[in-house]
């Protein structure tokens, strides 16, 4: 099991960052046996501490960094730049890098991007998809992106939970493995941040961002600080969450089950991907999927969430997964082939930010020690995560819709926007999820037609929202996995007419 165990980790450091860990059944099952059995697994990150733990631990829980930047790291349009990070604990330290917007900077929205995986780096949206700048194939240096998300928002891009990207866990410290672990981690910086890094920020309305995996951090973390409101912790963030952005984010595994069929067998997109009798054994095996999934959001069995998840990587998965072995078809694009496979499929379509990132003068520019090794993904966190990966969190998600605004505020919106050609969060799994979200605005949502993007958002797809423009789901074709690195320009004009409330 150990050595399953070893191919998995093997084949997370080789694939595309940013974006939900998909094992084989085998592989999640060796993961779920190092994890049964307490398996030592060596110092969650390279950190320039060590901590015996117990007492008060290296970091010192509130201090902060503040490092202003040039265009050596991400070189852009001349808006002010910063690099830092934020002690959340006395063990763990999260990095940060913070962007001005280019419009009004002390007027316009701020918004946090978090990247999923779990353990995958908030940095691959900074220089592959949203950022201010991006890191072409084969190019040595970014180069400034017309169409970054803070043309018209000041961004912050979160590397966490601790031990993701640049952000870390002194050794012998406490490793996040929950949700909810990383929730409480998440609140903390946002106080340390907007309370002491930039208070002159902090009556600005904030939009929490999430991608793949990200699902669970932007419902889950949203929940944890509207719970600490509820109860006046003396921990609650008070700042405006105005809204909440999902790109290609995974709920539960319902819904990613359901989409497969669709999305291979049907006329869906025109086109059929499997044989028919691998079809008919996925159809077969749909009724099981909805009970499971049932049970998972019922919660009536402590692992029925987990069972949901082995049933879909053992009946649903193996066929598609076949041809991704082969080298035929992407986990994150049907319709592109798998590059450096072991199960996982490389973005080919960025430059290689992990040796970019890597570099002495880079990481010297960012106020990161030498000794500290950068990785897309770090598959500890993974790891650890492992039965966090199959919960659902669409009750979640219901409860933060319909939470009561604050007073002269309204309430949360959520902007679901999907790349048509994912395999692992696909479009037709997504439109299912959404459709089935029990919140007061469900009977508005499920009634609303679909109807094509119109022309000025520069892309083909479909959309629909309520009246009220609370929930909004965009899928958009040409996109996989990832939406904003594959269309920079309808991404970006998709978010400004959301941030406007247009989509009505």
């Amino acid at each position: 099991m150990m050595v399953l165990y070893f191919i998995f980790v093997t084949a997370l450091l080789g694939c595309a960052a940013g974006r939900l860990i998909m094992p084989s059944a085998d592989q999640f099952r060796a993961l779920l046996t190092r994890d049964a059995f307490q398996q030592p697994l060596g110092p969650l990150k390279q950190s320039p501490f060590s901590f015996a733990g117990g007492g008060r631990g290296p970091y010192a829980s509130g201090n902060f960094t503040r490092i202003p930047q040039d265009d050596t790291v991400c070189p852009s349009y001349g808006e002010a730049q910063w690099a830092g990070t934020v002690n959340v604990a006395d063990d763990r330290q999260l990095f940060y890098w913070f962007t001005e917007s280019r419009g009004d900077p002390s007027r316009d929205p701020l918004l946090l991007w978090m990247n999923g995986g779990p353990g995958a780096s908030s940095l691959v949206g900074l220089l592959t998809e949203l950022g201010p700048c991006v890191l072409q194939p084969g190019a040595s240096a970014p180069v400034p992106n017309p169409w970054s998300w803070n043309n018209n928002a000041s961004v912050i891009f979160l590397d966490q939970p601790a031990g993701t990207g640049f952000s870390s866990v002194a050794e012998g410290g406490r490793a996040p493995s929950t949700d909810e672990d990383g929730a409480a981690d998440f609140q903390t910086f946002l106080n340390v941040f907007f309370r002491d890094v930039f208070p002159e920020k902090a009556a600005l309305p904030l939009y929490i961002a999430g991608e793949s995996y990200a699902g669970h951090f932007t419902s889950t973390y949203t929940k944890h600080i509207l719970d600490a409101r509820a109860f006046n912790s003396k921990d609650a963030f008070w700042g405006e969450i105005a809204g909440l952005i999902n790109v290609n984010a995974v709920l539960d595994w319902t819904a990613v089950s359901i989409g497969v069929y669709e999305l291979l067998c049907s006329e869906y997109r025109g086109r059929d991907f499997l044989d028919p009798e691998e079809c008919d054994s996925i159809r077969l095996e749909m009724p099981e999927v909805v009970r499971l999934g049932q049970e998972c959001r019922m919660g009536t069995a402590r692992y029925s969430c987990l069972g949901l998840m082995l049933f879909f990587l053992d009946h649903i998965d193996p066929a598609y997964r076949k041809r991704i072995e082969a080298g035929e078809r992407n986990n994150y694009d049907v319709n592109l082939p798998c590059v450096n496979q072991n199960g996982f499929c490389e973005d080919t379509k960025h430059g290689n930010i992990t040796r970019y990132l890597n570099q002495p003068h880079i990481k010297q520019a960012m106020g990161v020690p030498e000794s500290m090794t950068f990785e897309l993904l770090n598959s500890i966190v993974g790891g650890n995560y492992a039965i966090e990966m199959s919960k659902s969190r669409a009750k979640t998600l219901e409860s933060v819709l319909d939470a009561p605004p604050r007073t002269g505020l309204d309430k949360i919106r959520l902007l679901v926007l999907n790349g048509n050609e994912d395999y692992i969060v696909n479009t037709p799994g997504q439109k299912w999820q959404y459709d089935n979200l029990f919140w007061s605005g469900f009977a508005d949502y499920r009634i609303s037609n679909w109807r094509e993007l119109p022309d000025d958002v520069k892309a083909s797809g479909f959309w629909k929202g309520t009246d009220d423009g609370r929930l909004v789901f965009v899928g958009v074709d040409g996109a996989g996995h990832g939406v904003p690195g594959y269309l920079p320009e309808a991404s970006y004009r998709i978010l400004q007419r959301w941030i406007a409330n247009e989509w009505r």
